[in-house]
C-alpha cells in the first residue's frame, strides 16, 4: 500500500493512488516523501516498479526492504542513501514475547525524495504523515527535518520502552523485598532477555545514526547537521541507560537470591527450635515407653509416676524457651 505527499514549494499534494503516485515521482516534484507499507511481506509490480525503474535503486537494498535482516546499516549508493534502522512499537505482552515489538523500517533518501518502507503498520508514520498532510508548510517543510522527526521518533521508543522497564523493575522490587516468589525469578530473566535485546539494538544503531552527523554527506544539508547529531548524542544516552538497567537488573537478582536465603534462614531458624525443644520430649517420652519396671514407678505409683514425665516434660520446654528467648534467638 502506497501514499504519498509532495511539494513545489508554493503548495503540497497527496496520493494513495499507486499509478498516480508514480506519475508523480516521474515528474520529479522538489519534494516527495513516500511511504510503502509491505503487507503479508509482498511487494506488488507497481512498487517494484516506483522502487526500481522510477528511482532505479539497487536490487539489494530492494531485497533487504523485502528480508528484514534486523541489523540497522547505512549504504551510500550513487543516487541515494539506503538506511535499515529499528524501533520498538510495544505490544501487549512485550516482556515476554520482546522481540515481536520490535520493527524494522528501510529509508531511501536522496536529492527530493524520501522513501520509506516497512512491513508492520507503524502508527508514528500515520501520525506524521496526517499532520504533514495538515501543516504542510511546517512539518514538510523540508526531507531533512521529516527524516529527522523519523529518527527522533525511532529513538524516543527506546526511551519509552526504558521507562516501562523502569516501571517494572520497581514493582519487581517491592514485591521481592515484600515476598519472593519463584516467578519473580522468571520475571527478571524476561527483562533480563528484554533488556539485552534493546542493548544489542540501541549499540548497533549508533552507526546508521553517526552517518547523518558527517558534513560530506548529500542526504543531508549543513543547516540540519546539528539536528542529526542531536539524535546520534540521543541514541548514544540511551544506550548508556540500557546498559545500567542490565546492572540494575544484576543486582535485583542477587536481591532476590538474598531475600530467599534469608527467607529460608529464617524457616530453617524455626524449625531448628521447634526440633531442640522437642528433642527433650522425645528422650523423655522413650524412657518411660520402655517396658521395664522403672524406680519412679516405686516412689510416685504409675499414675503418680505419668504427671511426673509430663511435668518433666513441661519443665524442659520451658526452660529451653527461657534459654532462646534469653538468647534473643527468636
Amino acid at each position: 500500500m502506497l501514499k504519498a505527499i509532495y511539494s513545489d514549494g508554493q503548495k503540497a499534494g497527496f496520493s494513495y493512488n499507486t499509478g498516480d503516485i508514480i506519475s508523480i515521482a516521474k515528474s520529479k516534484p522538489k519534494m516527495i516523501w513516500i511511504d510503502i507499507f509491505l503487507a503479508n511481506h509482498e511487494i506488488s509490480q507497481e512498487e517494484t516498479m516506483l522502487l526500481a525503474e522510477v528511482f532505479k535503486f539497487h536490487e539489494m537494498s530492494i531485497e533487504d526492504c523485502l528480508f528484514p535482516q534486523y541489523f540497522p546499516k547505512a549504504e551510500e549508493f550513487e543516487n541515494y542513501v539506503f538506511c535499515a534502522i529499528h524501533g520498538i512499537q510495544l505490544k501487549p505482552n512485550y516482556i515476554s514475547d520482546f522481540d515481536d515489538s520490535v520493527y524494522e523500517l528501510n529509508i531511501f533518501v536522496g536529492r527530493g525524495f524520501l522513501i520509506t518502507v516497512h512491513i508492520e503498520d507503524l502508527f508514528f508514520l500515520e501520525t506524521m504523515f496526517e499532520k504533514a498532510k495538515a501543516k504542510w508548510q511546517v512539518d514538510f517543510k523540508s526531507l531533512e527535518k521529516v527524516l529527522y522527526n523519523i529518527f527522533n521518533k525511532v529513538v524516543t521508543s527506546y526511551e519509552f520502552t526504558l521507562e516501562k522497564v523502569d516501571d517494572k523493575i520497581e514493582a519487581l522490587e517491592d514485591e521481592i523485598l515484600e515476598n519472593p516468589e519463584t516467578e519473580n525469578m522468571e520475571q527478571i530473566l524476561d527483562l533480563k532477555k528484554t533488556v539485552f535485546t534493546l542493548r544489542k539494538l540501541s549499540e548497533s544503531q549508533q552507526n546508521v545514526y553517526v552517518y547523518f552527523t558527517r558534513s560530506q554527506n548529500e542526504a543531508v544539508s549543513k543547516e540540519y547537521l546539528v539536528y542529526f547529531r542531536d539524535t546520534y548524542f540521543q541514541c548514544v544516552r540511551t544506550n548508556q541507560s540500557v546498559v545500567m538497567r542490565s546492572q540494575m537488573l544484576v543486582s535485583l537478582l542477587d536481591v532476590y537470591m538474598s531475600n530467599v536465603t534469608v527467607k529460608l534462614t529464617e524457616v530453617m531458624q524455626v524449625l531448628t527450635i521447634i526440633a531442640t525443644i522437642l528433642m527433650p520430649v522425645l528422650v523423655i517420652s522413650g524412657y518411660f515407653g520402655m517396658n521395664v519396671e522403672f524406680p519412679e514407678y516405686v516412689f510416685f505409683g504409675q499414675k503418680g509416676a505419668w504427671f511426673f514425665a509430663v511435668g518433666l516434660m513441661i519443665a524442659c520446654v520451658a526452660i529451653l524457651l527461657i534459654y532462646f528467648k534469653k538468647k534473643k534467638w527468636f
